[in-house]
Order: structure tokens, then C-alpha cells, then sequence
């Protein structure tokens, strides 16, 4: 009896096993089979976005080279001269991840389409493969821009510095907040218009305003709590100021001068913890709203 018991116990445990093992599979699976429809549903998005990257260095190209034909010398420099390709790329992965992500969640219930292609997939795997899939886009762009910005700073100085590097890295740190950003705030709003559009206010006008309103106060406080400001990080970290913050001449409505204080960047290690809180809340509440949202034919 005690032999029959025993080996049963173990067929037991192998059973379930086995299930954990097939259950791992599926999931991994489904994951996966997520992230390549996302891929080729997205791929005419990315190939806009990565034209207008495209676009945008070719024209940054063709004013450096007009400047030196001019016979204005270049930056002693690389990092400055790198500088002149960066200075607008926190607005252009703002673009790339409202334009990718705006459809994230708010699709399903726009067009009640519900889980129709994956019914048996969670909600939690089925956001995991879409995200995956259009960060991998993101990211795509964003090394196509540094990898070509690298070249012609070899052909210019024969050399890289590695800060163009550590600048990538915080570029995709931050497309990758930001595209968490864009997926909070679909998880609520109605349609995907909506959502490109709110979050493009938000972190092209919004928060950027919010930031001029605290320097006028006069307070010297670090803007920390607005998302956008971790995007200084990326062209900062190429010549990282001894100062961040400094104070300027500003004027007031009635024409009066006045001196307040502004925030150049946040500290790496600020930048470091501070996209990874705000990764962390954003993500958690998109999908605990993504979880409690229904379908209207549900």
C-alpha cells in the first residue's frame, strides 16, 4: 500500500510537471506570437518614423557642411559637434512613442475587438509581446540615428567618444519611459486619437510650460516630478555640467527684469532612479487599468 501511495505521489509531481512546463511554453508562446503581429502591423509606422529620423539627420548633415564650406570651423570637440544632431531628440521619441503606442490599448476598445486574435491569452502577456514588439521599433530608430551620427563623427574627428554611447543608453531608457507614458495613458482614454493626442500636449506643451511656470516662481526647485525633464539627460551626459542649475534673467508681464533659477539636467543617478519610478508607476497602474477595463460587448 505504502509502495502504491509513493508512486503515485511521484506520478503526481511529474504530472504537474509537466503541466508547468507546457504552461511555461504556451506562455512564451503566446508572447512571442504577439510580438511578431505587432511587428508587422506596425512596420509602416516605422518606416515613417525611421524616414523622419532619417530625414532630420541628413538635414542636420547638410547645415553642418554648408556651415565648414563657409569656412566655419568645426567644434574642437566631438561632443559638440554630436550635439548639434541630439538637440531636438527628446521631442522626436516623444513623437515616435505617442505614434507607436498610441493604439496600444485604447484599440481594443475603440473597435470592441476585445482579445479576438489571442482569446486564451491574458491580458498581462498579451501587453508584454505589444510592448516588447514597439519598444523594439524604438529602439531600432533611435540605434539607426546614433549608429549614423557615429560614422560621420569618425569621418570627421577619426574617433568616437564614448559618451555618444552612454547617450544612446539613456535614449532608449527614456523612449522606453515614455512609451510607458503612452501606454498609461491609452489604457483609459477612448481611441487612439485621443491618446496621441493628449500625450503629445502632455510632453511636447504641458509639462514643458509647468517647468517655465516653476522658474518664474523663483523657487529653486528640481523639476523631478515632471517626465520630460529626464529627456535633458541624453544631450547633457555628452558633456556632463559641473553645475546644473543656474540662475538667468528672465523678465516679468510688466517689462521689469528679474533673476530666477533654471535646471540644466538632472544627475545621472537622478535620471537613473527617476525613469525607473516613473517606469514602475506608470506600467503598474496601465495594467491594473487594463485589467479592470471592459470591452463594451463583453
Amino acid at each position: 500500500m505504502e509502495t502504491n501511495q509513493i508512486q503515485e505521489q511521484i506520478k503526481i509531481q511529474e504530472l504537474t510537471i509537466q503541466r508547468e512546463k507546457v504552461g511555461r511554453k504556451r506562455h512564451i508562446s503566446q508572447v512571442s506570437d504577439t510580438f511578431f503581429f505587432e511587428l508587422k502591423k506596425n512596420f509602416k509606422n516605422a518606416i515613417v518614423m525611421l524616414s523622419i529620423f532619417l530625414g532630420i539627420f541628413i538635414l542636420s548633415l547638410i547645415i553642418n557642411e554648408i556651415m565648414e564650406a563657409q569656412n566655419i570651423s568645426l567644434p574642437e570637440n566631438p561632443t559638440d559637434y554630436i550635439t548639434t544632431y541630439l538637440s531636438m531628440i527628446k521631442y522626436f521619441i516623444a513623437m515616435s512613442a505617442c505614434t507607436l503606442g498610441g493604439s496600444i490599448i485604447a484599440e481594443d476598445f475603440k473597435k470592441q475587438t476585445g482579445n479576438l486574435l489571442f482569446p486564451k491569452i491574458s491580458k498581462g502577456r498579451l501587453l508584454t509581446g505589444r510592448l516588447i514588439a514597439r519598444f523594439s521599433i524604438i529602439t531600432l530608430i533611435i540605434c539607426m540615428n546614433y549608429i549614423l551620427i557615429g560614422i560621420i563623427t569618425v569621418i570627421k574627428y577619426n574617433w568616437i567618444p564614448i559618451e555618444l554611447w552612454a547617450s544612446m543608453g539613456w535614449a532608449l531608457f527614456y523612449a522606453f519611459t515614455i512609451l510607458i507614458f503612452v501606454t498609461f495613458m491609452s489604457s483609459f482614454l477612448r481611441s487612439t486619437a485621443a491618446t496621441i493626442l493628449i500625450s503629445m500636449l502632455f510632453l511636447l506643451i504641458v509639462f514643458d510650460m509647468t517647468g517655465e511656470l516653476l522658474q518664474v516662481t523663483g523657487l529653486n526647485v528640481e523639476p523631478l516630478f515632471l517626465i520630460s525633464y529626464y529627456g535633458n539627460i541624453i544631450v547633457a551626459s555628452l558633456n556632463m555640467p559641473d553645475v546644473r542649475n543656474v540662475l538667468m534673467a528672465g523678465e516679468r508681464f510688466e517689462g521689469s527684469s528679474v533673476l530666477h533659477w533654471g535646471w540644466l539636467t538632472p544627475s545621472e543617478i537622478g535620471a537613473f532612479i527617476g525613469l525607473l519610478i516613473w517606469t514602475g508607476i506608470l506600467l503598474t497602474s496601465a495594467y491594473l487599468f487594463y485589467r479592470r477595463r471592459q470591452c463594451k460587448s463583453d
